[in-house]
């Protein structure tokens, strides 16, 4: 075996070890994000986004797109599903009349302030049980790992 096939192999291994680690714990944020709070994951990852671009009168829809890791067309009907959810809204840009802004309304911004402590709660136990899972352990040490906080 040579030593480009072994480190091949090694991002193969780590590549299906993401998938199956992002995918449990979509599922598990999900379903207590959905049952606590009626936004999915994906909704509220999309809030928090535009909370955090508000000061700059909301994001541009392709960056959210890519903020969220979706599709363009997938993100809209989120905002829209959103804005008629009223925790959002969008607005056409005054520069240029082809790009539309997302925005979080108060409302949005209450949901994802009384979410936030279900998604870290739920995100760490997910993190945890991930960590005794052969599957998916050394993946979860290395995304806890920071460098900037080891001794040395």
């Amino acid at each position: 075996m040579t030593a480009g096939r072994g480190r091949r192999d090694g991002e193969v291994e780590l590549w299906r070890q993401l998938t199956v680690l992002t995918s449990r714990i979509s599922n598990t944020l999900d379903k207590r994000l959905q049952r606590g709070h009626g936004v999915s994951v994906a909704e509220y990852t999309a809030l928090v986004v535009m909370r955090d671009n508000a000061k700059s009168g909301g994001v541009r829809m392709q960056d959210l797109a890519e903020a969220v890791g979706l599709s363009q067309s997938t993100v809209s009907r989120l905002v829209a599903r959103l804005e008629n959810e009223g925790l959002a809204g969008r607005v056409i840009s005054e520069e240029d009349r082809r790009v539309m802004y997302a925005q979080i309304s108060e409302q949005g911004t209450a949901v994802i302030a009384d979410a936030a402590a279900t998604f870290q709660k739920e995100l760490t136990t997910a993190l945890d049980v991930a960590s005794f899972d052969e599957q998916t352990a050394s993946l979860v040490a290395r995304l806890r790992h920071n460098p900037a906080t080891a001794g040395g």
